[in-house]
């Protein structure tokens, strides 16, 4: 028995977001993440972003492929709008607690703001794909 492919809806973004402020928050808080921000080169920032993407991606293949049936192109599709979503949702949390805490430099400091965002959307997209798996 073949099951359909779920569609993204509003009450998957909802979770997302919850998902995400689990581990966003904490992390976000820690001065260790503020001075590794610093040290940080472009390049290890964009292995940190392409490890996301590519360790999410396969998460979310686990967790929402569907098994049996002939879905390959709705499917595919729903995987790269969750990746994105994900990813995206992410990245706006952290960066937006960030700021509420004072960290996050974006007109002073562009590089810094955005090595920051990336290092606490890390652990928190993992969260938020988690949260978005119970329903």
């Amino acid at each position: 028995m073949s099951r359909h492919v779920k569609v993204f809806g509003r009450s998957d973004i909802a979770q997302l977001v919850v998902g995400a402020n689990v581990l966003a928050f904490p992390i976000a808080a820690t001065e260790e993440i503020w001075n590794l921000s610093e040290q940080l080169s472009v390049f290890q920032t964009l292995a940190f972003v392409t490890l996301s993407c590519v360790f999410l991606s396969a998460f979310i293949h686990y967790i929402h492929s569907v098994r049996g049936g002939d879905h390959g192109r709705e499917e595919f599709r729903l995987h790269v709008v969750r990746l994105v979503a994900t990813y995206g949702i992410t990245l706006i949390i952290s960066a937006a607690i960030l700021a509420l805490l004072g960290k996050f430099p974006l007109f002073d400091d562009t590089a810094v703001a955005l090595k920051r965002m990336v290092l606490v959307a890390f652990p928190a997209s993992f969260s938020a794909t988690v949260v978005d798996s119970l329903s």
